[in-house]
């Protein structure tokens, strides 16, 4: 039976958090000031017009083919199984088995409703599981969160087209700094390991990373970054995989 791909850890996250990607751009509906995607087949980015800063997982994307394959593979996957309970299912049996923490979209949103509920589905019926992650598909969040059980943790993703639900719905957000002054200036904090995002109960600063385009503020930050902060470190990888149906609660 055919199974979704799951990363385990990356150079920022623990390897005992299994992550979960989609193509940078083309599943992020509601992005806009880190909106950049890589081409499949060549890899060439492209940035939107209003990107303020490149997707680091963009970047990831157009240094390997076999992450772009692998994301699409998800995606298409994903768009195949169509309804709720089918991606639910799908969503649920190719989780890596043990696993205690899911990171939602390393690269990639939630780019429907439908699929939404089917992560929301899958957390409901995994309640020994944290699943956690970023999102600019705020409007989603905001409609559901009455039925989000403590363990589907959201933090908004500041920068996108829906910012002005955060306010709004006084929602956890986090904004992308380009220094660890503007951080301090902005009275928040900086997540170096994803530790903020999963209590997902407060505003925090996320710093700039991955090469940025030539000329721009943001390559400007990102040398500078480079030469003051550094970058992150790499661990081990484990794996296994269960097999179990979802029970739909929010059809």
């Amino acid at each position: 039976m055919m199974k979704l791909h799951f990363g385990l850890g990356n150079a920022k996250l623990s390897m005992a958090i299994a992550t979960f990607a989609l193509p940078s751009g083309h599943a992020c509906p509601f992005a806009n000031e880190c909106k950049s995607q890589s081409d499949l087949l060549t890899g060439k980015i492209t940035d939107g017009p209003n990107c303020r800063f490149r997707c680091f997982s963009a970047t990831n994307e157009a240094r390997a083919s076999t992450v772009r394959q692998a994301r699409w593979r998800n995606f298409n996957m994903l768009r195949e199984a169509k309804t709720v309970q089918a991606m639910a299912d799908l969503i649920n049996r190719s989780i890596p088995f043990g696993a205690t923490y899911v990171r939602l979209h390393v690269a990639g949103d939630f780019y429907s409703e439908a699929y939404f509920k089917a992560w929301l589905n899958v957390a409901i019926n995994n309640p020994a599981i944290t699943f956690y992650g970023y999102t600019k598909s705020i409007s989603y969040w905001v409609k559901y969160r009455a039925k989000m059980p403590s363990n589907f943790r959201l933090v908004a993703s500041k920068g996108g087209l829906q910012d002005n639900l955060i306010a709004k719905y006084n929602l956890p957000y986090a904004e992308v700094v380009f220094s660890t002054e503007e951080a301090r200036r902005k009275g928040l904090e900086i997540d170096h390991d994803d530790s903020h995002a999963i209590k997902a109960d407060k505003a925090f600063a996320l710093l700039l990373h991955a090469t940025q385009p030539v000329g721009t503020v943001a390559a400007d930050a990102w040398k500078v970054i480079m030469r003051t902060v550094g970058g992150y470190t790499r661990g081990k990888r484990r794996g296994g995989e269960p097999e179990k149906k979802i029970k739909l609660i929010v059809a």
